[in-house]
């Protein structure tokens, strides 16, 4: 694929418009420091947003954490390489993982409300080897994550702009580096608001650009022709990209759902969300999130997705190589041949915003991970709150770097594309989902099932995957490990093998663990729990300050006096929250139902009868599923972009006001 547009645009994008969003946000974390309740400087602000999100903020945050690029670009080529039901299936994955930890989420709010980490909770409940095998799983899912963003991105700006895609993996990183590490978590919600605002945007332009603006597709039955004329699919009813009956799409379905798994529960990025909430709204944000997030692929797969397959019949349409189809390029193609440079310049805009969100959510969450379960747990055990802030933001600088590198060699060494890594993301996460969800709601979880699910699942995962690849294909390499079988073999073994082996240990030897050993718990100050049970002595790390600290002054002033500035490293934690077991308890029933009632719909529903079916979608069916793919659309939008400026309306008038001086109206 030749690129459409300069150097100079790929550059300027990225360094000019890195900088100058790092600046804008850097500036609003400077305002919410200076003229709110909020500090960044504090451990738990930096880390969880002090436990207090919104419901509108926190909904876009975990939409935009699961909107990568791969999202956007792999959605796209399930749909051009096997029809309509790809992308379909892909959104499902997403669908029922993030609904699913819509349930999760009430048990930790009630079983470990002041846990950080995952992997805290490991060691909490089964000490260091829970710890360590707990923290393995999220170091792997978050290094596949952070590369797959970064190949995804890369591949883009080398596509449209020609500049090199080493350069690409270097540049992006640092600039989400620099306003993580000045704002913390909060900073990534807020920027997550305005990049998912314009990803929402542009996909709405496209949907309207190949369904009812150009000329070469322009009308749904215009898009039905040309696929209806292109040679068949294999394995699909027909051969026709809009049928269910897809023996590839069902293949992938089971891929997408066990890698979805894997990623929401082995991912520190989402258990971040569930802790920055307010105890409240956390059910019900991870819920609306997975329903907004479910149209986001779905729509990029009968957009450009189709759009890519269908204008293939043009002899001026570009072709593409397994390796570009592969990198997500599919989609980059179709929106360039039907908009030209404008095309070009804003699928470049929408993959560069989706990166930079996402891969910020990864850099706050594996630096989390980083400062609580390596720095404060084993380098530095007597580690101040100020100083396990000042780790974290070191290593989101360390983990930048490092993911860079990753990314680099998967790019230049194997040849890896960030399709390749999907396929191979259940393998590495999947059996760690039984162990790490059960840890937070199963009293009976003992330690050898947890370290045995979570370990010995991925390593007999991978042997799977190797042992099916070179049964299956007769050699094992790069090319063949990706392979639709081979990858479903690893996938599946690996999340089974994890809940086999963790659920029958400890049905063998139940814990009965009491979860009073976890609540108000949290590693940043030691607890020393006597014999009998009743009594815990809390010795706080020296740094407790219970008076609110106004920060008033410039500045210029903070950052000269040291007294002032050690002091907003207080442990901003209630550590005697009173938690409201009620409430929890009937969030989690409450959406235990509806995440059941959303499966069967979507899951089985919907698609089944369609696929069980000889059914082909007619002109007007897939008429009537692109209005419903546009109405969705802007519901998403209204729910992800305008609610949390809603929410926010108070605090923006707020600072606002002090900005202009008013301060005698405040408080």
């Amino acid at each position: 694929m030749e690129p459409s547009l300069s150097q100079g645009v790929g550059y300027g994008l990225i360094v000019g418009g890195g900088a100058f969003f790092a600046i804008v946000m850097n500036y609003v974390t400077f305002l919410q420091n200076k003229f709110s309740v909020f500090n960044s400087r504090k451990v738990d602000e930096f880390v969880s947003g002090s436990r207090s999100v919104g419901f509108g903020l926190l909904l876009s945050g975990i939409l935009s954490n699961w909107t990568w690029s791969l999202t956007l670009l792999e959605s796209a080529v399930k749909s051009y390489d096997i029809g309509i039901s790809g992308s379909y299936w892909y959104a499902i994955g997403g669908l029922m993982q993030v609904s699913v930890f819509s349930v999760v989420s009430s048990k930790i709010k009630k079983n470990a409300n002041l846990v950080t980490t995952f992997p805290e909770m490991g060691y909490f409940r089964f000490g260091k080897a829970g710890h360590l095998s707990f923290l393995w799983c999220g170091f792997v899912c978050n290094s596949i994550v952070s590369s797959c963003i970064l190949l995804g991105g890369s591949a883009v700006f080398n596509a449209v702009t020609g500049i090199s895609q080493y350069a690409a993996l270097f540049l992006i990183p640092f600039g989400c580096a620099i306003y993580v590490s000045f704002g913390g978590l909060r900073a990534t919600f807020i920027s997550d608001a305005t990049h998912t605002c314009i990803i929402l945007v542009f996909i709405i332009v496209f949907m309207f650009e190949v369904y009812f603006g150009s000329d070469k597709i322009g009308s749904p039955k215009k898009m039905w022709e040309l696929l209806e004329s292109l040679p068949p699919v294999d394995d699909n009813y027909h051969g026709s990209y809009l049928t269910f009956r897809s023996k590839q799409g069902a293949i992938f379905s089971i891929i997408s759902i066990v890698t979805g798994f894997g990623l929401v529960v082995n991912d520190q990025a989402y258990l971040s969300r569930a802790v920055a909430a307010d105890p409240k709204i956390t059910s019900r944000a991870y819920f609306f999130a997975s329903v907004c997030w479910f149209v986001i692929p779905f729509a990029m797969g009968a957009g450009l997705g189709l759009a890519g397959r269908a204008l293939s019949v043009y002899s001026d349409y570009p072709t593409l190589s397994e390796f570009e189809v592969g990198e997500g390029l599919a989609p980059v193609a179709a929106a360039t041949y039907l908009m030209g440079k404008s095309g070009s310049a804003m699928i470049l805009v929408m993959i560069f915003f989706s990166v930079t969100s996402s891969f910020a959510g990864e850099l706050i969450g594996t630096s989390t991970l980083i400062s609580y379960d390596i720095y404060k747990r084993y380098v530095k055990p007597d580690a101040t709150p100020g100083q396990v802030v000042r780790a974290a933001k070191v290593s989101v600088f360390g983990w930048a770097l490092f993911s860079s590198c990753l990314a680099s060699i998967f790019y230049g060494a194997a040849k890896i594309s960030m399709g390749w890594l999907f396929n191979f993301l259940g393998c590495a996460t999947g059996a760690g989902v039984f162990p790490i969800a059960l840890s937070f709601t199963w009293k009976d979880l003992n330690k050898i099932g947890a370290v045995g699910g979570a370990v010995g699942g991925m390593f007999l995962g991978i042997i799977a995957w190797l042992v099916t690849c070179k049964a299956y294909t007769g050699e094992v390499n790069v090319t063949n490990l990706s392979t639709q079988w081979v990858s479903f073999t690893g996938n599946v073994t690996a999340l089974f093998m994890g809940g086999i082996i963790s659920i029958v240990l400890s049905l063998i030897w139940p814990a009965n663990f009491d979860f009073e050993e976890t609540r108000n718990r949290t590693s940043l100050v030691k607890k020393r729990q006597q014999n009998t049970g009743a009594d815990v002595e809390v010795e706080k790390a020296s740094v407790l300050k219970q008076s609110s600290v106004e920060i008033s002054q410039s500045s210029a002033d903070v950052s000269n006096d040291e007294e002032e500035s050690s002091s907003t490293h207080e442990l901003d934690m209630n550590l005697e929250a009173v938690i409201d077991h009620k409430h929890l308890d009937h969030q989690f029933k409450k959406y235990g139902i509806l995440v059941a009632i959303l499966a069967l719909v979507m899951a089985i529903i919907i698609p089944v009868p369609l696929g069980a079916s000889t059914y082909i979608f007619s002109p007007d069916f897939l008429l009537g599923t692109v209005i419903v793919i546009i109405i969705w659309l802007f519901c998403s939008f209204f729910y992800v972009v305008v609610l949390p400026v809603v929410e926010a309306r108070n605090s923006i008038w707020h600072i606002l006001k002090m900005l202009v001086g008013r301060r005698d109206i405040v408080e």
